[in-house]
């Protein structure tokens, strides 16, 4: 009891505070994409309490072919943030105080100061319960941040949206996805779309691919890993006879984790891919598949980036955000699908 008493104490519910008290519009976010400003006095920072949340906080992105850390941490003192700060993108209050607090809490707050914001207010009574809360929801914090940047990417990108991508997409699998402008190059097969941006320097590339679905096996990570080397040697060879777009295992075995998106499900995998056979390249992949129950059929989105000496976090985020801007078939006609019983 005690131990659940504590967690639910511990995450609230998302909390949305506006302007509408004033009636006055919110300014945009300022900042640069993965910035997070750490509002934590040196007192309570040079605990283990502040050094666990910069830990969190300055975590390696997972499957990365170098280390790059989450976010771009700036720290100031809580005398320090004033109204010209209050419109930063993503912040992280900290405060240990055990004359304020009796139980350690951490909350989630929207678009407090600006549009898009993202806040993260941790307290406590004292470091020992604070930085516990803070490991307890690591993954959490990082998730509530990453999300908050990802929607912020999805708003850029239907500003800035290539017309003629997503009426190929339409065209082939019935469905709507949102890329810029920039990705403007295209190769298509049976059942298969790739989308890039052709750049020599980060290159950013959308693969789009279907097949029959029979069973619910093919929906394993194991068997899903095993079309998507199959579909790329078939559809993204490379220069030298023999070569394509595979799979890296050995050094860095993809993982996959079942996701909601859009209220359904999605196994979402994430890993390494690399040339086979052929020339000395290779960098981050993630990719959404999806069952679409119109046409009983499995899709998978998939985003990788090529970057040869480049830092790659905010270029595979971005790839991230066009895949989880992909609306199926029964999501773009608003088709309700009842589950069959067995």
């Amino acid at each position: 009891m005690k131990k659940l008493s504590y967690l639910l104490l511990l995450i609230m519910a998302m909390v949305y505070t506006g302007c509408k008290d004033t009636g006055m519009l919110m300014p945009n976010p300022s900042g640069g994409a993965f910035e997070v400003l750490l509002v934590v006095d040196d007192k309570d920072y040079r605990t283990a309490a502040g050094q666990k949340i910069f830990e969190v906080l300055n975590s390696p992105v997972p499957h990365l072919p170098q280390v790059e850390s989450q976010f771009r941490i700036s720290r100031l003192q809580t005398s320090q943030f004033d109204k010209l700060l209050q419109t930063t993108r993503s912040i992280v209050f900290v405060v240990i105080d055990s004359t304020q607090y009796t139980r350690p809490t951490i909350r989630f707050i929207n678009e407090r100061w600006a549009k898009t914001q993202c806040i993260v207010n941790i307290t406590g009574p004292n470091v020992q319960s604070v930085e516990a809360a803070i490991e307890e929801n690591r993954q959490t914090i990082i998730d509530y941040l990453v999300t908050g940047e990802r929607k912020r990417q999805i708003g850029y990108l239907q500003s800035n949206a290539n017309k003629t991508a997503s009426e190929k997409v339409f065209k082939k699998f019935g469905s709507n996805i949102v890329v810029p402008t920039s990705l403007n190059k295209y190769k298509e097969g049976e059942d298969f779309l790739w989308i890039s941006n052709g750049s020599g320097i980060t290159n950013q590339n959308i693969v789009i691919y279907s097949y029959p679905y029979t069973s619910k096996d093919q929906l394993s990570a194991e068997n899903l890993m095993a079309m998507r080397d199959s579909v790329m040697k078939k559809n993204l060879p490379g220069s030298f006879e023999g070569s394509y777009v595979g799979t890296e295992y050995k050094y860095d075995y993809p993982s996959a984790t079942v996701k909601n998106v859009n209220d359904a499900y999605a196994m979402e995998i994430r890993g390494l891919w690399k040339m086979l056979e052929g020339e000395s390249m290779g960098g981050p992949y993630m990719s959404h598949t999806r069952v679409d129950e119109i046409n009983n059929r499995i899709i998978t989105i998939e985003g990788f980036v090529f970057a040869p000496g480049k830092e790659k976090r905010n270029a595979l985020r971005q790839v991230e955000a066009m895949v989880y801007s992909f609306k199926m078939p029964q999501e773009v006609n608003e088709v309700v699908i009842t589950p069959k019983s067995n």
